[in-house]
């Protein structure tokens, strides 16, 4: 009788000489496949969070805040210098007004041009009329001088801001609506206003 498993013995040969190996490979490569898609998107999450905070944070550092007008400070209350041994004279008694000769703030810059505070946004929405589901973000309000400026913010995002004006007797006035102004046409002739182009 001669042996037929000739070929059949050379395929179990072959076999055990990988040893699985295949199996091993595939799992192999599915996993590297797996890790390299796994850190793009990774990357890519990165890439797409800096791309939005780096203009957000550089928006909001170059933002100049709401000023301050001095006059509406309460003056710093004035403290006299004490010595440090105690007085012995009877008739010394501890003031508690302060001395007569301090001015207060108002008339110390009485010479300056007085700016009203800045308004909120709540207070500026009260002025004009914004479409439904509309509202002006309370961080983008400015205001230089008697002016102040708005970002509204909704469904739909746009480019432009609104512009408030305040006079004396009648408060703060919506003025217009725009995305870029001319200085000229608001009747500012100096100064450095950040919501309008001087020529």
């Amino acid at each position: 009788m001669t042996d037929n498993l000739g070929p059949m013995r050379q395929a179990m040969s072959d076999l055990a000489e990988h040893g699985g190996s295949t199996d091993m490979y595939e799992r192999a490569l599915r996993k590297s496949r797996q890790s390299q898609r796994r850190t793009a998107f990774t990357t890519g999450a990165a890439a797409v969070v800096l791309a939005i905070g780096a203009p957000v944070t550089f928006a909001t550092v170059n933002r100049p805040g709401p000023s301050t007008p001095v006059a509406t400070q309460p003056p710093a209350p004035s403290v006299a210098p004490t010595s440090a041994t105690p007085s012995t004279t009877p008739s010394s008694t501890p003031s508690t007004t302060p001395p007569s000769s301090s001015t207060p703030s108002s008339t110390r810059t009485s010479n300056r041009p007085q700016y009203p505070d800045c308004p909120s946004a709540k207070t500026l929405e009260k002025l004009v009329k914004l479409p439904k589901d509309w509202y002006f973000v309370p961080s983008s309000v400015s205001c230089w001088r008697a002016w102040a400026t708005a970002e509204p913010d909704g469904p739909i995002t746009g480019d432009g801001v609104y512009l408030f004006h305040y006079r004396a007797g009648g408060g703060w006035r919506y003025h217009s609506q725009g995305s870029a102004f001319h200085c000229e046409d608001l009747g500012i002739t100096s100064g450095n206003p950040p919501f309008c182009e001087m020529d």
